[in-house]
């Protein structure tokens, strides 16, 4: 009985002490993946996944995954719950539409096709137990599929001859979408979500290369926009300007351009066919008289009979001139300061407008007025939005951008600076680059002593610090800064490779260490020296295998490297490996498993082995025989010292 309660204590002892271990281990992992969320969370706190509308402008953003079954860009999470998720954009399945049209007197009949590619997580297989219907907002009704192949889906399309006759047309758009499961299945070519029916025969359908029309689809704002604009001398359209847009809730009904009053149509260079491509200069005196020569893709279809107006950083461009084909020249009116500050950095926008309508087109280029005239001012600025980061063993190349770097005034000897918080500055041990551009040049980080400010100023992810530059110029020198809490310079602690092993499933190097999420270098270098190696002129006559990292995995204490060749059985028989990340930081990292002494133990023992263990032995044999002398001369002593005393007795008992 006394036995039985033993047992069942012991057995409840363990049983407590696994849950309370169990209870330790949850709410470590609620720890890290807490710690893991809040940095994903202030990572993304600038990014709005909602506004990318495809697969692929989603996943471009790092913090972004898109849904297939939402057909929604949503945040990163840590858990995956559903595998019809694409998180990066080689898992993005591509759609090719064709379209086949077939005409006669009665109908215009289309084949519309959809096939699937790169379908690396089975979206096809659920499309294809879904209720899959292709709605159109011509009709406002809907139409079943037709058939189902390995790849694809076909559906077909019918529209009578009598609509060109009602409208009086010569073709007729329609936006058209998948719907699968009450969802809007979006493709990444906007242009395959609108079809057009022509009023003669197939030939205009089929003549993709029609260069007296220029047509843009893009998604804005939620909607599918689409835009046509033909010349007069189009055999098919004769002279239209088309701007339809459409999603699957709200379908804006269609109507041309010529039919509306005071309609405007905005497009940023999301256009591939228009936009603008370049603008020269950038910069000009902020007294006006600056030629600016912009260019148009497909500016000879848009100007035709419109009145062209365009805008310079918000400034009117006085004297707009078509001098080619695609190119405009206008100069700069002067600038005139409405907000009280400087001038700001501007796009250009180039308006073509008529009685009927018009359209806005604005660059991704900006131009800034310069505030002063003559050389060595304006002095160069910097864009004050701009954060850098670089490690703390300092010298690294970070890009550096603002505004007259090179023109009028020519920046020489700059030297990158950040401010302790204490006001003090401290400088790079090198000058910058040459300027690229008027805009961009490089620069070289501070070095910077952790052990005097990492437990001063600093957190676990180093320290946000303002920054500058140090310019020496016709002015003469000149320090300039940034300041504010949402930039500046971002320095990081040094990473720290504690140890390594070798992940046996994968063949890949795992490193242990601290702020090893800070690694900034995408080339990881790993060599194996011999461990019995001696007499080595260098290192690497001593190495035994170089690897590069091919895949690597960051977090803050754990670094996985996948090697462009196999090295798992040498590295687990090495006792250290040399890393490399990139040319400035070189580690001598242990093995966290340590390797026997010698790599073959079922081999013949080597010389030298055999003279260890001989003197070894006679190393034993001698400390033992010291011992023993040591022993048996004590024992000797003893004996006599007893038999003196026994021999001559004290001289008080002999009296006595």
């Amino acid at each position: 009985m006394a036995y039985c309660r033993k047992l069942n204590k012991n057995k409840n002892y363990v049983n407590c002490y696994s849950f309370n271990g169990l209870l330790i281990l949850v709410y470590t992992m609620m720890l890290v993946f807490e710690s893991y969320c809040s940095t994903l969370e202030t990572e993304s706190n600038n990014i709005n996944c909602s506004n990318a509308l495809t697969c692929t402008k989603c996943t471009i953003k790092a913090q972004c995954q898109w849904s297939l079954e939402q057909q929604k860009c949503i945040k990163k999470i840590l858990i995956h719950f559903s595998s019809l998720t694409a998180s990066t954009i080689g898992e993005c399945p591509q759609f090719s539409v064709y379209k086949e049209y077939d005409y006669n007197d009665y109908f215009v009949n289309l084949k519309y096709i959809v096939k699937v590619s790169n379908d690396s997580v089975g979206f096809i297989n659920y499309l294809r137990i879904s209720e899959i219907i292709l709605r159109r907002t011509l009709y406002r009704d809907q139409s079943l599929i037709k058939g189902i192949t390995n790849d694809s889906f076909i559906f077909s399309l019918r529209i009578t001859a009598i609509f060109y006759k009602i409208f009086n047309i010569p073709s007729i758009t329609e936006f058209i979408f998948i719907e699968f499961n009450g969802v809007m299945l979006r493709f990444d070519n906007v242009a395959d979500h609108y079809v057009t029916f022509y009023r003669r025969d197939d030939k205009c359908a089929n003549d993709e290369k029609d260069k007296s029309c220029a047509t843009c689809a893009w998604n804005y704002n939620g909607y599918s926009n689409y835009l046509k604009w033909c010349l007069n001398e189009n055999v098919c359209e004769g002279r239209k300007q088309l701007y339809l847009k459409n999603n699957a809730e709200d379908i804006i009904s269609v109507a041309s351009l010529l039919d509306r009053r005071n309609e405007e149509v905005y497009v940023t260079n999301d256009c591939p066919e228009v936009n603008v491509t370049a603008v020269h200069p950038l910069f000009g005196p902020h007294t006006g008289g600056t030629v600016v020569t912009i260019t148009v893709r497909n500016h000879r279809i848009l100007v035709e009979n419109q009145i062209v107006l365009v805008m310079v950083a918000g400034m009117v461009c006085t004297d707009p001139r078509t001098s080619g084909s695609e190119t405009i020249t206008c100069t700069t009116s002067p600038w005139v300061n409405v907000t009280g500050g400087p001038p700001a950095l501007g796009p250009i926008l180039v308006k073509y407008s008529s009685e009927k309508g018009g359209l806005t087109i604005e660059s991704s280029q900006r131009f800034q007025y310069d505030v002063r005239p003559i050389c060595g001012s304006p002095r160069p600025v910097l864009d004050a939005n701009q954060r850098l980061r670089a490690l703390e063993s300092g010298n690294i190349s970070v890009p550096v951008r603002g505004v007259h770097f090179v023109k009028p005034c020519v920046v020489s000897s700059a030297q990158l600076f950040f401010v302790w918080p204490n006001d003090t500055m401290q400088f790079a041990s090198s000058d910058c680059d040459k300027p690229v551009n008027d805009t961009y040049m490089v620069c070289r980080s501070p070095r910077v002593d952790s052990r005097v400010w990492r437990d001063a100023y600093s957190s676990d992810e180093g320290l946000l610090l303002n920054f500058g530059l140090n310019v020496m110029n016709f002015i003469g020198n000149q320090s300039l800064l940034v300041y504010g809490p949402s930039h500046g310079f971002h320095v990081l602690f040094d990473p720290v490779l504690v140890d390594f092993n070798i992940i046996n499933s994968t063949g890949s190097v795992e490193f242990n260490g601290r702020y090893l999420n800070h690694v900034q270098s995408d080339v990881i270098l790993i060599r194996i020296p011999k461990s019995l190696a001696k007499g080595c002129k260098s290192v690497l006559d001593c190495l035994v295998v170089a690897a590069c990292c091919e895949d690597v995995v960051f977090s803050q204490q754990r670094m996985i490297c996948k090697p462009n060749v196999t090295i798992a059985p040498v590295a687990t028989a090495s006792r250290y490996i040399l890393v490399t990340i990139g040319d400035r930081l070189s580690y001598t990292v242990p093995n966290r498993s340590s390797p026997p002494d010698h790599s073959d133990l079922t081999g013949p023992v080597q010389p030298y082995i055999l003279f260890d263990w001989w003197r070894t032995i006679i190393s034993l044999s001698m400390s033992l025989l010291i011992v023993f002398a040591l022993v048996c001369c004590l024992k000797t002593k003893n004996q006599y010292d007893l038999t003196e005393n026994f021999r001559y007795p004290p001289v008080a008992f002999s009296r006595s």
